[in-house]
């Protein structure tokens, strides 16, 4: 019984104390930007890398965020949990459990998501962020193909903070109180990572962290949310596109 309890705090530290350095670690790598206005922010260290090219690194420099989510919030968890904590990373909520009732309410938040997006993407805010790079309004080829590997940024963002972080934490037999400092401490994080987007995407972190947080828990899986996370961001897109008038008028 002591072996159980040792073991389990643990893992509870490396997974707490990894996912706030992974968090400081990406944000120096993967967010920290400078000439930081409306369409023309620059990735510092993706432009110490790469220096300053055509106007298609102004795209490539997200391309470039992207995968470094997927490195830092996906395959370094996996190794930690796999290799050092040896124990099997898909029981994180990793797995895709049929739920009807977790359909329905998808069904619903779809609803909801789409209403709330068209409305807050009017906000000059919301533009000015949204798209990330406006040149994925030069056709609906690259709009598609961008949105197709921004996919992976949300799988990756999932996995980590509602799932290695949140699953990570938990014990066993989590009793109420538990489970709802866990999501707290998953709120707090994935607040605290959208420091420095616009006011109203900080108040939505917040909002939404504890929702699909019990999303998780409950459904005993991440991708629910996740689904719900990235049909969010791709109709955010599309309406402040609309708004901005740079819809593409071409497929290719």
């Amino acid at each position: 019984m002591q072996q159980t309890y040792i073991s389990l705090r643990k893992r509870r530290t490396i997974v707490l104390i990894s996912s706030v350095l992974i968090t400081m670690v990406y944000w120096f790598v993967a967010l920290w930007y400078t000439n930081k206005t409306a369409y023309s922010k620059d990735l510092v260290v993706f432009h110490q890398l790469f220096g300053i090219g055509d106007k298609w690194f102004d795209l490539w420099q997200y391309v470039y965020q992207f995968a470094a989510t997927v490195l830092l919030f996906w395959c370094l968890p996996f190794l930690i949990t796999k290799y050092y904590l040896k124990e099997d990373f898909s029981k994180l909520g990793l797995g895709l459990t049929y739920n009807k009732q977790a359909l329905a309410i998808c069904a619903v938040a779809y609803s909801v998501v789409i209403a709330s997006t068209y409305f807050s993407s009017q906000d000059p805010l919301i533009q000015s962020e949204y798209p990330l790079s406006k040149l994925i309004g030069i056709s609906w080829m690259v709009f598609i193909s961008y949105q197709s590997v921004y996919l992976f940024y949300f799988l990756a963002y999932e996995i980590f903070y509602r799932g290695y972080l949140q699953f990570g934490l938990k014990g066993d037999n989590a009793g109420t109180k538990e489970i709802i400092l866990i999501i707290l401490i998953q709120t707090i994080l994935t607040t605290l990572f959208h420091i420095g987007k616009p006011t109203p995407e900080i108040i939505a972190a917040a909002a939404f962290g504890p929702v699909f947080g019990y999303v998780a828990f409950r459904y005993n899986s991440i991708w629910y949310g996740m689904v719900i996370h990235f049909v969010m961001n791709v109709f955010l897109d599309v309406f402040s596109l609309h708004w901005l008038h740079l819809l593409p008028q071409k497929f290719i």
